[in-house]
C-alpha cells in the first residue's frame, strides 16, 4: 500500500508543480483566463481581482504540489488537496459543457487540452487525489529535521511568489505563445505546400413535388430538371493544417489590409503594442515617441498597433504629443504577443528580432544598430532565465538529497 500511496503522491505532486510553473511565468495571461470566465459568468465587475487571484491560485497550485513532494505536513495537506480537486473537476465540467471559453488554460500556454479533454484529465487524478485522501492516516511526514523542512518549505514559497512577480513586472522568462522571439511571422501565417487540406462536405437541398430530400455531389439529380434548389449545406468531414498566426492582421486607418506589407518589411521594423490606449502605462510614452522620431529619422519604420479607434488615438497623441503611425488591432491579438501595454516589438526580415516591456523600453540609441542591440538584450534574458532555472534546481535539491534524521 506505501508504493500505492507515494505513486500517487507523485503523480500530484509532479502534475501541481507543472502546472503552476508554467502559469507562474505568465501571471498576466492566467489572470486573462480568469477574467474570461468572470465575463462568460457575467461576474465582470470582478476582474479587478483577477491578477491577485491568479498569484494566489498559482502559488497554491504550485506549493500544494512541492509540499507533497518533500513530504510537508502531507496529512493535513490532502483535506486542502481534496477541495481543489474537486473544484477544478466542478469548473472544467462547467466548461466542457457550456464551452464559455475555449481553453481553460490549467497549463498556461504550454499544453494546450479541449475542454472535454481538460475535465478528462482531472477525473483521472481525481483518482490518486480520492485515493491520498481515504487512506491520509497511513501518510507520514518525511524524516527529515524540522527546522530545514520548514527552511525549504519557506524558501520555495518565496521563490514561487517572486518568481509571479518578477514575470508580472517584466516578460515572461519562458515564452510559450506564438510570438515569441525568433518567430518569423510570414511562415507562421501561410500553409505550406503539400499541407494537408481540410476535407469538405456540400449537401444540396432539392424539393420535387412539394417533398424535400438531401442529395450529395454524387447522387446529386443533373438529369433531373424537376428538382427545385432550396438551399446547401457545407460540413467539415476532416481538418486540415492551420497556420499558427491565422488570425494575424494589421489594418490601416481606412481599414485596408496591410499586413504582408508590414511583415515583408526587409531590415528592422518597429512595433509599438498598446492593445488600449486608454489604460497604457504612461511611463514610457517619452521613451517610445524618441525611438518614433529617431527611427524616422534613419527611415526605419514605426508603426503602433492598437485596438483603440482612431478618435482615442487623436485624444491620446494630443495628450501626450505623441504621433504615432497608428494601426488597428484585435485586442485578444495584441494581448498574446506581449503581456504588456505598451511594449515594443523589432521586427527585422519579418521575424521577431526582440520585446521588450514597457519597465524596460530602450533609449533611442537602439535605432543605431537594431538587432545588434535585440540580440544583446536577449543574451541578457537567457542569462536571467538561467539564473531563475538554477535556483529551482537548487530547491529541488535541498529537497532531495537533504540529510534525513532519525525519528
Amino acid at each position: 500500500m506505501k508504493i500505492i500511496l507515494f505513486i500517487c503522491r507523485m503523480v500530484i505532486a509532479f502534475t501541481f508543480i507543472f502546472s503552476g510553473f508554467v502559469k507562474a511565468v505568465d501571471p498576466i495571461g492566467f489572470a486573462l483566463k480568469i477574467d474570461e470566465y468572470l465575463i462568460a459568468m457575467h461576474m465582470d465587475w470582478l476582474s479587478v481581482i483577477a491578477l491577485p487571484s491568479a498569484i494566489g491560485i498559482i502559488s497554491c497550485e504550485f506549493l500544494l504540489g512541492f509540499y507533497l513532494l518533500i513530504g510537508f505536513h502531507i496529512r493535513k495537506l490532502t483535506p486542502l488537496l481534496l477541495i481543489m480537486s474537486s473544484g477544478f473537476l466542478i469548473l472544467t465540467f462547467y466548461t466542457a459543457v457550456f464551452d464559455p471559453v475555449s481553453d481553460c488554460g490549467c497549463f498556461g500556454d504550454a499544453v494546450k487540452l479541449s475542454n472535454w479533454d481538460t475535465f478528462w484529465k482531472n477525473i483521472i487524478l481525481m483518482i490518486p487525489t480520492a485515493t491520498l485522501f481515504y487512506f491520509r492516516k497511513q501518510l507520514s511526514d518525511s524524516g527529515i529535521n524540522n527546522f530545514r523542512m520548514m527552511t525549504t518549505a519557506t524558501l520555495i514559497a518565496v521563490y514561487i511568489v517572486g518568481l509571479n512577480i518578477y514575470c508580472y513586472n517584466n516578460l515572461p522568462i519562458i515564452d510559450f505563445r506564438p510570438y515569441k522571439i525568433g518567430t518569423n511571422i510570414v511562415s507562421q501565417m501561410t500553409i505550406p505546400e503539400g499541407a494537408e487540406q481540410p476535407q469538405f462536405e456540400t449537401k444540396f437541398i432539392l424539393e420535387k413535388d412539394g417533398e424535400q430530400k438531401i442529395f450529395t455531389v454524387d447522387d446529386y439529380p443533373f438529369d433531373d430538371s424537376t428538382w427545385v434548389f432550396i438551399d446547401t449545406e457545407t460540413s467539415i468531414l476532416k481538418d486540415g493544417y492551420v497556420p499558427t498566426l491565422q488570425n494575424f492582421a494589421i489594418l490601416n486607418d481606412n481599414l485596408e489590409d496591410i499586413t504582408y506589407k508590414i511583415v515583408n518589411q526587409q531590415g528592422p521594423l518597429f512595433l509599438m503594442i498598446s492593445h488600449n490606449l486608454d489604460k497604457t502605462n504612461k511611463t514610457s510614452i517619452k521613451k517610445l515617441t524618441e525611438i518614433n522620431n529617431f527611427a524616422h529619422q534613419k527611415e526605419i519604420p514605426f508603426y503602433c498597433l492598437t485596438s483603440s479607434d482612431k478618435q482615442i488615438s487623436d485624444v491620446f497623441s494630443k495628450e501626450n504629443d505623441a504621433w504615432f503611425d497608428f494601426m488597428q488591432c484585435d485586442e485578444t491579438m495584441l494581448k498574446t504577443i506581449v503581456r504588456s501595454n505598451p511594449a515594443l516589438l523589432l521586427l527585422h526580415d519579418g521575424t521577431i528580432a526582440g520585446k521588450w516591456h514597457f519597465k524596460n523600453i530602450p533609449d533611442k540609441e537602439i535605432v543605431n544598430n537594431p538587432l545588434a542591440y535585440a540580440v544583446q538584450e536577449l543574451t541578457h534574458k537567457n542569462r536571467t532565465m538561467i539564473i531563475w532555472i538554477n535556483i529551482f534546481i537548487l530547491f529541488i535539491i535541498a529537497t532531495l538529497f537533504v540529510k534525513k534524521t532519525k525519528k
